[in-house]
């Protein structure tokens, strides 16, 4: 979804510090479920922002992934406001705060960990539109985006089979595969609405949300056809999804996180203070961790429901995506409006 030249991911970003109204994951798989041993030896511990690593001035970050490498990477995106975008592109981060930057085009929209051992991405900003990867040394490789297909990608997610999925929101068809040297492996149309966001679930299937009166959650099976089913709730434009210990999807509903059965059934949990789900990722400690974007803050959520909130240690900041580091820790993207300072936090979950 794209509106004067900037993606959904921009436009979703500026709007949360003005109205509070809601905006790849890397693959999430059953690796993501921690062990009763982990999850004991953790549970001692409370959770503890431990670093905000400032990034250059124009540097926006977008999604953020763990690399194969053991770094972090995270994409750059021409977030447009008192500042110019510099450093456009794709960034990595080690855990200790060294960065780099392989600098193309004008940025990325989303970027998933391929199975591949590359970052794949998606190109919504300059023409002609693609979608692509860039392996640890930093050689990128881009594919133009077929018009019979659409025009603009936007969200991506990985499958363990050497696919990536991407949604072409308002495309002559919304979700496409591809394989890893970049084929078209099929297209699909959702049923109601617009796909959105993707993630993959644990049995193999891919998931969606879609832009519908009411929002739609649904999923791809295994022979191609689909299953979907209208959210509920406030009709939000619904965000980012991630699969948690539970075999739950969960995805970002404007003030609410939503946690989705296989067979469509849907729970809705409220963020504190009318907060802005931005994005979901499953933690090393057997819960969802979720950025609020409205509220300065990140939020812990249970599997039954129960929600903690953990302010920024920097007010004002506008967090956006979020990941589980090679650390074990929470990683996440963050930009103070008021200055454009950009940063990447780590928490210990």
């Amino acid at each position: 979804m794209r509106a004067y030249g900037l993606s959904s991911r921009t436009l979703t970003v500026l709007a949360a510090a003005v109205l509070g109204a809601c905006t790849s994951t890397a693959m999430q798989g059953t690796s993501n479920v921690p062990s009763a041993r982990n999850q004991h030896e953790r549970s001692a511990l409370q959770p503890k922002f431990l670093h905000e690593f400032q990034l250059p001035s124009g540097a926006y970050p977008g999604s953020i992934v763990k690399g194969a490498d053991g770094a972090m990477w995270f994409g750059t995106y021409p977030y447009y406001t008192n500042h110019p975008p510099t450093h456009l592109g794709i960034g990595r981060i080690t855990t200790r705060g060294s960065q780099k930057y392989f600098l193309f085009g004008k940025g990325v929209y989303n970027i998933a960990e391929g199975a591949d051992g590359k970052v794949w991405f998606t190109n919504p900003y300059s023409k002609p539109y693609s979608y692509g990867s860039i392996t640890t040394h930093g050689t990128v490789q881009q594919y133009d985006m077929p018009g019979s297909i659409g025009y603009s990608p936007e969200s991506m997610v990985s499958d363990p089979h050497k696919h990536l999925w991407f949604t072409v929101p308002y495309g002559f068809f919304d979700i496409v595969e591809i394989s890893t040297d970049g084929k078209i492996v099929a297209s699909f149309k959702v049923q109601n609405g617009t796909a959105n966001k993707v993630g993959y679930g644990a049995t193999g299937r891919i998931w969606f949300d879609a832009i519908a009166n009411p929002s739609q959650v649904g999923l791809i099976t295994l022979r191609g056809g689909q299953h979907e089913g209208a959210i509920g709730g406030p009709n939000f434009i619904p965000g980012p999804m991630a699969l948690g210990p539970d075999g739950r999807m969960w995805l970002c509903l404007g003030t609410d996180i939503a946690a989705v059965t296989r067979s469509l059934k849907v729970s809705l949990y409220s963020l504190p203070s009318n907060g802005n789900a931005a994005d979901v990722t499953a933690g090393p400690d057997g819960n969802m961790w979720v950025t609020d974007s409205g509220n300065s803050a990140i939020v812990r959520v249970t599997t039954s429901g129960a929600i903690t909130e953990y302010k920024t240690p920097t007010p004002s900041m506008i967090p956006d995506a979020i990941a589980v580091g090679p650390d074990r820790n929470i990683w996440f993207t963050e930009i103070q409006q008021q200055t454009d300072a950009s940063k990447i936090g780590v928490l210990r979950p």
